[in-house]
């Protein structure tokens, strides 16, 4: 690609690089370098790319993208080089987001669910539509095979892939006939502007609540993040409920309503009102979540033209979530429930075993089994642990990927918010954890997994190992009906 077709868009300003040449391949890591390639320096919180420019111009940089100048370096100079890295991948590309329908959702819970209906309302509308976001990239519902999509290793294992793989799966997707693309757009990625090249024909704010301050340091940071998608949508969706989303400008409750709200263990029903009409929305996905999330779907959908026989259909046609409050285990099969979830910030702890709370029959317990992940934010784990006995009859605190944090003292944080009970168990080994709520476990009771969700892996400090919360439960109530 031409170097200046490679540069569209950007304002910059050049030392020592011919513009008329053809460029490989971009490159935002030194050993990735090709010959004849151009290198993008990029701040990192460790590492700042601007130190390995001279390396990548040893293995055959023709130029590198810089936010300062680099004595003795061919350079692009821009004011921000990762609002330059996704300008430059995308263009890389071809700008596949120009020709798709893009829908971005952002907020701290309900991101992946919203995602799961609208992407469901778009197919029944006929629409060949793509997603991505925290369980991957899809297309028309099938795990799609390109690169970086099917690796867990590179960054676009990420809620919002790195340029590099953002662009690619999307240029992926518009050759292989997606129409439209809904993807989860976190607040990392908009600080890091990575999804500044993209105009989103609609943008869903679903909530905002203390969760990344490790990164963005306080709320008002966090969610200006967040609000920064919305300069880009020509309509926003947002949860006025919120006092967060009633800051940002955009549709928000008076024009939709939820009404006759019906909220049961089996799904919920409400008469979605709006401009003078009256549609019945039903999901087989429970809890008072599920009424937001087909809700902020919902609209989008309507805003953006698509029938609303597509809107019902769609919506009912979710029978569940993967690690989005999924039931593994019925009473019908053991005598008690199991679901997964993956909350793991205080809202969404609250939110689903309210919900859960409702459901317990006369007789039995709600239990907890849950923990915080390590080096990530610390304030919310006292918080979670007040939130758990608060809400539930039995708590069970464990371990929740710990990364390099001693697990120990992660649960030594969540007991600081709880006090001391008979009622609760501290179990630090995840699997003994599960384990022991499955074997204590009394008819009517519905026990909760919270925080792991889809993930099929603990992270601790030798990285990533496999683990499967649903395989370690089933294997537990087969003990459990041998006796």
């Amino acid at each position: 690609m031409h170097l200046t077709k490679l540069l569209e868009g950007l304002d910059y300003t050049t030392c020592g690089v011919l513009l008329e040449q053809d460029i490989t391949e971009p490159a935002t890591d030194s050993r990735n370098v090709q010959q004849g390639g151009v290198f993008i320096c990029l701040r990192g919180t460790k590492r700042d790319g601007h130190r390995y420019a001279g390396e990548a111009v040893l293995r055959g940089a023709a130029a590198c993208v810089c936010d300062t100048y680099v004595s003795g370096i061919p350079c692009i100079l821009v004011e921000d080089t990762r609002h330059a890295a996704a300008v430059i991948w995308n263009n890389f590309y071809g700008n596949p987001g120009a020709a798709l329908r893009l829908v971005g959702i952002t907020g701290t819970n309900g991101k992946t669910s919203t995602l799961s209906f609208l992407s469901s309302i778009l197919s029944a509308a006929g629409i060949q539509t793509g997603t991505i976001g925290t369980l991957g990239c899809r297309l028309a519902g099938k795990q799609i095979q390109c690169e970086g999509a099917e690796n867990p290793d590179v960054p676009a294992a990420m809620t919002t892939p790195d340029p590099r793989y953002l662009y690619g799966v999307l240029a992926h997707m518009k050759e292989n006939g997606a129409k439209a693309v809904v993807m989860e757009v976190s607040s990392h990625s908009l600080a890091q502007r990575k999804t500044d090249p993209l105009c989103f024909e609609a943008g869903i704010f679903t909530n905002l609540s203390a969760e990344h301050l490790d990164f963005h340091k306080d709320m008002e940071s966090y969610f200006q993040a967040k609000a920064s998608m919305f300069r880009n949508c020509e309509v926003s969706v947002i949860n006025g409920d919120d006092p967060y989303g009633r800051r940002i400008p955009g549709i928000h409750a008076g024009l939709y309503m939820a009404k006759n709200r019906r909220i049961r263990p089996e799904g919920i029903a409400y008469q979605l009102r709006y401009k003078g009409n009256s549609l019945l929305i039903r999901s087989k996905v429970a809890g008072m979540f599920t009424v937001y999330n087909t809700m902020f779907s919902a609209i989008a959908a309507i805003e953006m033209g698509v029938p609303v026989s597509a809107v019902v259909k769609g919506i009912f046609d979710v029978s569940g979530i993967c690690g989005r409050m999924e039931r593994i285990v019925c009473t019908a099969d053991a005598g008690f429930d199991v679901y997964i979830d993956y909350a793991h910030t205080p809202q969404a702890l609250r939110a689903a075993l309210e919900g859960l709370r409702q459901a317990v029959p006369g007789g039995g317990r709600l239990a907890v089994v849950f923990g915080c992940g390590g080096d990530r934010d610390k304030t919310k784990r006292p918080v979670m642990g007040g939130i758990a006995q608060e809400i539930c009859d039995r708590v069970i605190v464990t371990s929740d990927n710990a990364r390099t944090e001693d697990k120990n003292a992660i649960i030594e944080d969540i007991l600081s918010g709880m006090s001391q009970s008979s009622a609760t168990a501290v179990i630090p080994d995840r699997k003994e954890a599960i384990i022991y709520a499955i074997e204590t476990a009394m008819p009517g009771d519905i026990i909760l997994l919270a925080g792991k969700g889809h993930e099929t892996y603990e992270t601790g400090p030798n990285g990533k190992q496999p683990f499967s919360e649903r395989d370690i439960v089933r294997d537990a109530v087969a003990r459990l009906k041998k006796g």
